[in-house]
């Protein structure tokens, strides 16, 4: 399961969540295009991962995997 969240070019806070990779990417990709500054888009894309010390699962930060 993934997580993007995203400023729109109309400033507002967009979230969306999907176990599809691609359908991440291409909101990614589409965030980055629209508003191409990274400090006004605060594009954030996270993954649901198991905290190996507490065995929970949290969400993890991968928008680097996505911003290539």
């Amino acid at each position: 399961m993934f997580k993007i969240q995203f400023r729109n070019l109309q400033g507002r806070m967009v979230t969306a969540q999907s176990f599809k990779r691609d359908e991440i990417q291409k909101l990614a990709d589409k965030a980055r295009r629209d508003v191409p500054d990274p400090k006004v888009n605060e594009l954030r894309v996270q993954e649901v991962a198991a905290d190996e010390a507490s065995g929970d699962f949290i969400w993890a930060d991968c928008t680097a995997d996505f911003t290539r």
